[in-house]
């Protein structure tokens, strides 16, 4: 019966030192692997991203070098909102070219509700012979910057307005404009 007893205590002490070898030594290293699996599949995750994104930024980069020179000329229409002064200048030469003689009035630059970007509206007075005005409009519309005409007003000269010194050198027929040019701008600022 001793031999039975030690076999059965042996038995009980196998069992138990398995379980205890169980409980304490392969459960952890199982939850430890499995861990380890699922940070590895996930950096795997991680790591593909990355891969796409440095292919996105090389292909940026070649792409920014073909594009950068139409960003700089997209930009280049658009009038300084700080100091406008290449867009009077602008203004000024198209009038000489014209035979215009012009007073420029300009704004603080605004956003309208409809309007995508902000502008300044300039306020024209323009005398000379009409075909010349016209031509200075058209020589506006065609120029390198963005704007539009947004309002005009063309008087011919009567005798009466000729009397004035304002328009001295002009003759019957000739024509004194008055019509306001939204330029747009690249930002908010007062002038």
């Amino acid at each position: 019966m001793i031999l039975k007893n030690q076999i059965k205590l042996s038995l009980i002490i196998f069992l138990a030192l398995s379980i205890f070898i169980l409980i304490f030594l392969v459960y952890p290293l199982y939850k430890d692997i499995k861990d380890n699996a699922t940070e590895l599949s996930f950096k795997k995750q991680d790591s593909f991203y990355m891969d796409n994104e440095l292919k996105n930024i090389e292909e940026f980069k070649k792409n920014y070098k073909e594009i950068g020179v139409n960003l700089e000329k997209g930009e280049s229409l658009f009038v300084k909102s700080e100091a406008p002064v290449n867009f009077i200048g602008f203004l000024e030469k198209t009038s000489e070219n014209s035979d215009v003689s012009i007073e420029i009035s300009p704004s603080a630059s605004v956003k309208k509700i409809n309007d995508q970007w902000y502008s300044i509206v300039f306020q024209i007075n323009a005398n000379g012979k009409f075909p010349d005005i016209l031509k200075f409009i058209e020589k506006l519309e065609s120029g390198p910057y963005l704007s539009q005409i947004e309002t005009l007003n063309v008087t011919r000269l009567t005798a009466d307005n000729l009397r004035s010194k304002e328009f001295a050198g002009y003759s019957v027929g000739d024509a004194k404009t008055r019509f306001s040019i939204k330029a747009f701008a690249n930002q908010i600022s007062e002038l």
